[in-house]
Order: structure tokens, then sequence, then C-alpha cells
């Protein structure tokens, strides 16, 4: 009897030893932006990672860096995520996507928030992407003239907007094409418009104080992932000098600027783990299409409206998605 125990044990423990170990699977990412502005995204991300069976500490390792807002920066940052060997990328913005692309051919590259792929040269067309890269389009460039209707809607007088943005090499097609939406919808208006860019965070201060001497009823922002980065700065500047603001992304309404509408980043980074999990279960980011919103947000900051003496038309209440209070 006991020589039979000790056969099923030993048999236990050899059949035990001889089932393959759980996969760990890596991903590494490098985000434009700091941990704290990064959080919500990052969450959004290892949340539908969960739902689909990768857990951090058991199958799945997730290498991430900031930037910081310092463009600069990201080349190194990407090398440093290249070295541990992930097995994809994620291409948190577009200047890093395309810095990926030219430092791995051969890495799955999945973009979270990316503007325009194709005029961008990342992909072939959205449908096909060709190559190592897929993901999510935001579209960014084309909330222009929609930003320039809601400020005039709310501001039944206007007269003269403003556009902050910056000079970020990569972030400038979509940032002229946010522009040229802007300006084509303000001249249909008859309302005048003014460009602003930034290089880095000193010359906010020299440009509100432009801003500021020269009177505008409302400013755009484009938030690039510099401009994220210093959103909190900006929206302590234009509540200084009482204007009201819009960007398209949501953390602005969330933070205190006045209005924010265009596509959820949130959710767009909640969309990322479908194309991490198809690519670890052997699909080809070339015949995965890239994917853009369906639905966008308007939020508006009802205590910032106040400050601001700003009373809300009801026919923007009843579109919002959400009041901060």
């Amino acid at each position: 009897m006991r020589a039979l125990i000790g056969l099923v044990v030993a048999g236990l423990v050899s059949t035990a030893s001889a089932q393959p170990a759980e996969k760990i699977w890596r991903v590494g990412n490098v985000n434009g932006v700091s941990a704290a502005v990064a959080k919500p995204y990052e969450d959004a991300f290892l949340a539908g990672m969960r739902e689909r069976g990768y857990v951090v500490g058991r199958n799945l390792v997730f290498d991430t860096r900031y930037a910081d807002g310092d463009p600069s920066r990201y080349r190194a940052l990407i090398d440093e995520v290249i070295a541990l060997k992930p097995d994809v990328l994620i291409g948190a913005n577009t200047a890093v996507s395309k810095l990926m692309k030219t430092r791995t051919k051969k890495i799955p590259i999945v973009l979270a928030t990316s503007g325009d792929p194709v005029g961008d040269r990342l992909v072939e067309s959205l449908s096909r992407p060709g190559g190592n890269v897929t993901g999510v389009s935001l579209q960014l460039g084309e909330f222009g003239g929609k930003h320039v209707e809601l400020i005039a809607e709310l501001l039944p007088g206007l007269r003269s907007i403003c556009v902050l943005a910056d000079n970020s090499g990569d972030s400038l097609p979509q940032i002229e094409e946010y522009g040229r939406r802007a300006g084509a919808a303000a001249k249909a208006k008859g309302v005048e418009i003014r460009s602003y860019r930034i290089d880095r965070r000193a010359d906010l201060e020299q440009v509100f104080r432009e801003m500021s001497a020269a009177r505008p009823d409302a400013l755009l922002a484009f938030l690039s992932p510099r401009l994220n980065s210093l959103r909190h700065d900006i929206i302590g500047r234009t509540a200084g000098i009482g204007l009201p603001a819009i960007a398209h992304h949501e953390g602005f309404a969330q933070d205190g600027g006045l209005m924010s509408f265009g596509p959820s980043f949130v959710e767009g980074w909640r969309r990322v783990p479908y194309f991490v999990d198809r690519i670890f279960k052997g699909a080809q980011p070339a015949e995965l299409p890239i994917e853009q919103p369906t639905k966008f947000l308007l939020l508006i900051n009802a205590k910032t409206a106040k400050a601001l003496g700003i009373t809300i038309p009801k026919s923007i209440l009843l579109r919002a998605d959400r009041v901060v209070e």
C-alpha cells in the first residue's frame, strides 16, 4: 500500500512539474505626460487587461516611463523600454509612436491616442494599417470648428478668440488642422482669431501677458502632450485673467477649465487591451483596422462658469454629458 501511495504521489509531482508555466507577457509604454496625468489612462488600460485575463504580478509586466511634458526625453525612454524586450509597445501619442516605429520594425506598436495615423505616415490606411502599427486614432485636429461653434453659442456677443498650441514638431499636422478649422469657423461668424504658440513652460507667462493685453473673449487650447502636462497652469492663468476656455481633453473641464469637447482619452486607452490581446493571440498589427471614436464628450464646469459670470445656455446644458459642480 505504501509503495502504491508513493507511486501515486510521485506521479502527481511528475505531472505538476510537467505543466508549462504560464507565459509572462510584457507591455512597454512611454507616456509624454507625468505619472499623475497618465494615471487615469493607465488605470483604464490595466482594467481592460484584467478583463481579458492579464494581471500585473501574475502573467503581465507593464513597463512604463514618463517624459513629464518634455519631448526631448522620448528617444532615450523608448530605447530603455525596448531594451526590456516587450511583446507589445504602446504609442501613447503621435510623437512617441513615430519614434517607436523608427526604433523597431518587429515589435507591434498599439496607438493609444494618436491624431491622424495616415497623415502622420504611421500606417498605410485605417482599414489595413500595414507594418507593425495599429490601434486607436482620435483625429483631434477636426475639433477646431466645433470648439468655435460651442464658444459662439455660449457667448452670443463673441468678437475675438485666441488659439493656444505648442511648437512640438510631431503634433504640428494636428495643430495646423485644428487651426484651419477654427479659422474657417471664426471667419464664417465674423470673429477675429489670433494664434499663440509656446516652446516651454516659461513661455506661458509671456503668452498670457499678451492675451491679457489683447483682451480676447475666449481661448481655444489644443492640448498636445506638452500642453496637457501644463493644463493646471493653463487653467489657473485663464482664471486669473477671467478668460473662458475650451479644449478637446475631458481632463480640462474636470480640473477647472470652462468646457471640454472631444473624444475620451480614457476610452481610447480602454480600447488598447483589445488590440494587445489580439496580438498576444497571434494577430498581425498590419491586419487589425485602426479604430476611431464614435462617442464625443461635452463637459461643462459649472463652478468655473459661475466664477466667470457666465450663464450656460439650456441648449448646451441639455447636450452636456457631465456638468462638473
